[in-house]
């Protein structure tokens, strides 16, 4: 039976989704029908390819969405005793916020003071109308906010971890000490993306990852390991 704790935990997210993320973060700047914050890209949805859980290209820009850190591609979880791909999961959730966008999709410089990670691609906010979808993957549980980058975006995170919802339902490892070499007991270790032999990487999103594998081309965990190498993003035709 579920406990009344859990019931109560889940209420207030649903009272979040209808109050918090139809709404902006707290740095995000103006909804859709406002003037967009300078730097502002814009793109159909549809448009938007999705590289992993927290990295997007957007107008041929890679870009990380500010504030979140979601599973790598390869990283799983642990739930009841069993794995599950929780990165694949994080992408593909991603991929559909911005797959079924019914608005154009704005992205804008995010914002950075002396508590913001050190990136080596830029960081942006992402909004579809007046949706933050940083603060949609937080609440959703499929990604972790990054310390100190907004408030708003750890009280999300800590109520998804209080109703255990998605990644926060069972084991991880942060995805930082996971990019390190962090596993759980018994995990498999699979790396996700893969470079093409020119300088470019890609990852299994990409219809042409599985010919480069075919290859035996080298493959790469994450997408930060792939950039420390000073590959950059380049899809594929199909």
């Amino acid at each position: 039976m579920i406990r009344i704790s859990r019931l109560i935990a889940i209420a207030a997210i649903l009272t979040l989704g209808i109050a918090g993320i139809v709404s902006y973060g707290t740095h995000a700047g103006a909804a859709a029908n406002r003037p967009a914050p300078e730097g502002t890209m814009v793109s159909n949805g549809r448009d938007v390819k999705i590289i992993d859980g927290d990295t997007i290209q957007i107008n041929g820009q890679i870009l990380d969405i500010a504030g979140i850190d979601a599973p790598e591609l390869g990283q799983q979880c642990q739930h009841n005793g069993s794995f599950w791909d929780c990165g694949m999961s994080s992408a593909m959730q991603l991929r559909k916020y911005f797959a079924m966008a019914p608005f154009p999709v704005r992205c804008w410089p995010g914002h950075e003071d002396e508590n913001t990670p050190i990136r080596d691609i830029p960081i942006a906010e992402c909004g579809i109308g007046d949706r933050d979808i940083g603060a949609a993957m937080v609440i959703d549980g499929e990604a972790l906010p990054v310390p100190e980058y907004s408030h708003h975006y750890d009280q999300l995170s800590a109520e998804a971890a209080n109703a255990e919802i998605g990644i926060h339902g069972g084991k991880i490892v942060p995805p930082a000490d996971w990019r390190n070499g962090t596993r759980l007991k018994g995990e498999e270790n699979r790396c996700l993306y893969i470079e093409d032999g020119n300088g470019h990487y890609l990852s299994a999103l990409d219809p042409a990852f599985e010919k480069l594998v075919e290859t035996n081309h080298p493959k790469l965990c994450s997408d930060e390991e792939a950039r420390a190498k000073g590959l950059s993003y380049l899809p594929l035709a199909p």
